[in-house]
């Protein structure tokens, strides 16, 4: 078949590639900018496994990244042609032999009964099926009836650890994957990986995907809820629901949930999970143990207590050893009895059977394995998630003999891998490329160690994760191992530890959180980390404050802008006035930094700029003017000279920055792309609308290339496209793209963003100079609202948008509004930005043009004449909004003296040089009526 021949290909690729993790796959092909396509790990574990079929492009970049990684170098592009081909073949295939429909969801009237599907899953990541499942007919059964029962809601499967819920969801799912569109697998017991396993669900169904997760997310589970086809979706190991439930869909198809936690009874429908019915328990200890007689079975049951962990652990282990069961049940009671005094448990405990035939296990392993044994503790003191070979393998080093020996030996370390799954200790996951221990075994098997041997285990469990740490979290190349570490960082806790290196861990941790988008998941972190460090007493340690900082700006990404400042606000001061800080230590000035950026958020921006000098200062004393920081510095002192208005500083900044970006970094560097993108800012504040567009758009393809569409650089980049095609006349393409670029930052960014914001102001305006004035109307109002209420009545961009709200009002005839709403937004920016800002300028003609209109024209002049003057000293006598004033206050004039009418001539051949003929706003000028000055305030 067309399929298998593809997929046998792919995988002699993979094997000559070395057979690469996923992770390092997909991260490669990230860091590759010819590549046509992203691909998540997962993505790239379904296509090497067969289990979805994806568009030509993603199997494209895995199949060049393999050919780059091959062994015998193959030629790329005949690699390419020759997978398209059995891709083309496959394709062809699927569609001249459809399988038939999928029964309605409301047919599930025997889930036992259902035969497996034919060719695999459907699209989405589900746990390897347990081909020994036994048992659990009229569980499967209820399962299916609960899920079709109207209302709908959650089925919640509850039950004590080791009854088997999660065996009993995986094999529900594989039997009945063939009945939906959908099914998908998440890991629920920490809000974070859940999060990133919807934002992963959002990529392979190619959903709009945010810079923010949660975003993503919330996303997701609205297309999960509004019609996305047939899915099931199971939620495994819940733990709290005031965590989980908001990352639950509400409605649409079925959804489980697995939980040992009761407060989850009330959130679903719920159904028990039990032990095993004698029955099942003697079916499965026959099938899996060796030579086992149904009355053996039915006593090792007994004495069990039918619970299935226990069940399955013994019969591998009496499997491997071929021990009687006689002498079994002799192991079990002598072990039995100590473990009771160990545990301190009282008879009937359902943990005893578990923990009895695990002890038995453990002891074998550590007669036959000093290693090995190490082993089994250690991983026992990272988390119940998938743990990979690379990851034991990285972290060897530090970890003293036996056990580092092991790790450092590939060989060594697949033997002992081997010898716990042999006796039922560990299970394979993901390809051989991961093990994994139930969350029950690993705490009986960390409870059953004397003091001290326990406390060695957790030490190298954190020695493993601080030496595998890569560094450089910012670097995409990184995050596949910071992928890895994370979900054990907790459970062997890190966040206790005292040595530095492991403190870095959860420093790196938290900024790979926020660089992927997961800004809740780093501010947890940061919190934990930073809460336990200061009751250790080191709150003022450089780690702690380096915590402290990421706290910090976790909170600002989220939007909690006011906890951000007063963290750093306590933190800056305190490190002022420490003898070991001072105003000029770099951790002092990375404070100082992210309250200038608070500043700029708050509209502030007079402090923004005094912070971004002293900033500059500090770094050119301690680090001299060439470094990096010190350029980082010189970048945000623009930014902060361009939010006061004062674009020829921030202009003659970036034009130095951009060239040196350029020599030292070379020109298609993402930070020369920057400053080219802050130049055409500083362009477009000057007025010179032509030349700041011509620039954004030649470095546009560039780009592109180097960040991900949802990137907020790329975004902002955007809109300056947009709002030189609108000054320059194009008022058709600005349209176009300004739409486009507001549903994007939209669907990227959430609606409360302030990019998201700007953008639908930038629509707004657009829409009013194309002529459709009442949908601008609408848009700009929607826009001054959630200004008003996401940064309140006087931020300067608040009274921007109301600025631009004002001229819309005005052309739709709503006088008195417009009036009342200019004249409040153009006192608000003399008070908060100053007279001389260039938005009090422009709002101060849109208040002239409502005193004409209110034929108040004595006023208006006297107003234009003022503000004419103004606009020559801060703007200049060639910019745009200057010849805007001073026409308006010609046609004011022009009866009068012929001073009048020459200064009107005047200024309407210059705004003729300088925008264009045929522009909109000449032609506006010519037919002798008041023009206005919008305001696009740059990104702060």
């Amino acid at each position: 078949m067309p399929q298998g021949e593809l997929q046998a290909e792919l995988e002699l690729l993979y094997r000559a590639a070395g057979r690469p993790p996923y992770r390092r796959v997909s991260a490669e092909i990230r860091r590759q900018n010819h590549m046509p396509d992203t691909v998540s790990h997962e993505t790239v574990g379904s296509i090497l496994r067969g289990d979805v079929r994806v568009r030509w492009s993603k199997l494209e970049s895995v199949v060049r990244q393999l050919a780059i990684m091959a062994v015998h170098r193959p030629d790329q592009e005949e690699e390419v042609r020759r997978f398209h081909a059995l891709w083309l073949a496959m394709v062809d295939g699927q569609q001249t032999d459809q399988p038939p429909a999928p029964k309605p969801l409301d047919e599930f009237t025997d889930a036992v009964a259902a035969p497996p599907p034919a060719d695999g899953l459907p699209p989405g990541i589900t746990p390897q099926r347990n081909h020994a499942f036994t048992g659990r007919r009229d569980l499967l059964n209820q399962i299916a009836g609960r899920l079709a029962e109207e209302p709908w809601q959650p089925l919640i499967l509850h039950g004590l650890a080791g009854v088997g819920k999660s065996q009993l969801a995986v094999e529900y799912l594989h039997r009945n994957a063939h009945r939906y569109d959908i099914v998908w697998w998440i890991t629920a017991e920490d809000p974070s990986r859940a999060t990133a396993a919807l934002a992963t669900l959002g990529e392979r169904r190619e959903w709009p995907a945010s810079y923010d997760m949660a975003q993503t997310a919330r996303t997701v589970l609205a297309r999960l809820e509004s019609g996305a086809g047939r899915w099931l979706i199971v939620y495994d190991n819940a733990n709290e629901p005031d965590e989980i439930v908001p990352l639950l869909p509400q409605a649409g198809g079925h959804l489980i949930v697995t939980t040992r936690d009761a407060a989850w009874l009330n959130q679903g429908r719920a159904l028990e999970v039990d032990v095993f019915t004698r029955p099942e328990s003697i079916d499965l200890l026959c099938a899996r143990g060796h030579q086992i007689m149904r009355d053996e079975a039915d006593q090792l049951a007994a004495r069990l207590g039918d619970l299935p962990l226990a069940l399955e652990q013994v019969a591998a282990m009496q499997s491997a050893t071929r021990t009687p069961v006689a002498d079994y049940l002799q192991q079990l009671d002598e072990r039995e009895a100590a473990l009771r005094l160990l545990m301190s448990t009282a008879p009937g405990d359902y943990r005893i059977p578990v923990a009895t035939a695990v002890t038995v296990a453990a002891e074998r392993i550590r007669r036959e394995s000093a290693s090995t044994a190490q082993l089994l503790e250690l991983i026992s003191c990272l988390g119940a998630e998938p743990i990979s070979l690379t990851l034991l393998r990285s972290g060897s080093q530090p970890i003293p003999p036996p056990l580092g020996r092991l790790l450092e030996l590939p060989d060594a370390l697949e033997q002992a891998v081997w010898r716990l799954r042999r006796y039922g200790l560990v299970k394979v996951v993901d390809d051989g490329q991961a093990l994994q221990v139930h969350r029950l075994v690993q705490a009986i098997v960390r409870d059953a160690l004397p003091a001290d041997a326990r406390a060695q285990a957790y030490t190298n469990a954190r020695r493993l994760l601080s030496a595998a740490n890569p560094g450089n979290p910012t670097a995409p190349l990184t995050w596949d191992m910071y992928g890895r570490i994370g979900p054990h960082l907790r459970p062997a806790g890190m966040v206790d530890a005292t040595d530095p290196s492991a403190r870095q861990v959860l420093i790196d941790q938290a900024t790979y959180l926020s660089e992927i988008g997961d800004f809740e998941g780093s501010r947890r972190l940061s919190r934990d980390a930073l809460d336990e460090w200061t009751r250790s007493g080191a709150a003022d340690d450089e780690q702690a404050l380096a915590s402290l900082q990421r706290l910090a700006a976790a909170l600002k990404d989220l939007g909690r802008y006011g906890e951000a400042y007063r963290l750093a606000d306590e933190g800056w001061r305190r490190l002022v006035e420490h003898p070991a800080y001072g105003v000029h230590h770099p951790t002092t000035l990375k404070l100082s930094d992210l309250l200038a950026v608070l500043d700029r958020v708050f509209g502030r921006y007079a402090d923004a700029l005094r912070r971004d000098r002293q900033i500059v200062e500090a770094y050119q004393r301690i680090r001299g003017d060439g470094h990096t920081a010190t350029l980082q510095a010189r970048n945000n002192l623009a930014v902060s000279l361009r939010a006061v208005g004062d674009f020829r500083a921030a202009h003659d900044i970036d034009t130095e920055l951009t060239g040196l970006r350029r020599t030292a970094i070379g020109p298609d560097h993402q930070r020369t792309l920057l400053s080219v993108s802050n130049l055409a800012r500083d362009l477009y504040g000057l007025g010179d609308y032509g030349t700041s567009l011509d620039l954004q758009q030649s470095i546009w393809p560039t780009y592109q290339s180097r960040l991900v569409r949802r990137h907020p650089h790329l975004l902002a980049a955007t809109r300056t496209i947009v709002q030189g095609l609108r000054k320059t006349g194009r008022l058709a393409e600005a349209l176009d793209r300004g739409r486009q670029l507001y549903l994007h930052c939209q669907e990227s960014l959430g609606t409360e963003h302030e990019l998201t914001l700007a953008a639908k102001m930038s629509y707004a305006n657009s829409l009013y100079a194309n002529g459709e004035v009442y949908k601008a109307s609408s848009f700009a109002s929607e826009a001054v609202d959630r200004y008003r209420r996401t940064f309140g009545d006087r931020n300067p961009l608040t009274l921007a948008a109301a600025t631009n709200q004002a001229i819309i009002l005005r052309a739709l005839g709503e006088r008195r509004q417009a009036r009342q709403i200019g004249e409040v937004s153009f006192q608000a920016l003399r008070e908060v930005v100053g007279p001389d800002h260039p938005y009090t300028i422009a709002a101060a003609v849109g208040v002239a043009n409502d005193l004409v209109l209110a034929r108040e024209e004595d006023i208006a002049r006297r107003r234009l004449a003022g503000t004419l003057e103004d606009a020559k000293r801060i703007l200049g006598e060639q910019h745009p909004d200057t010849l805007i004033c001073a026409i308006n206050l010609g046609v004011l004039m022009s009866r009068g003296s012929p001073d009048s009418r020459a200064l009107l001539d005047r200024s309407i051949d210059q705004l003729r040089r300088t925008l264009g003929t045929g522009h909109p706003l000449v032609a506006t000028a010519v037919a002798g009526k008041p023009a206005e000055c919008d305001i696009e305030p740059p990104p702060v």
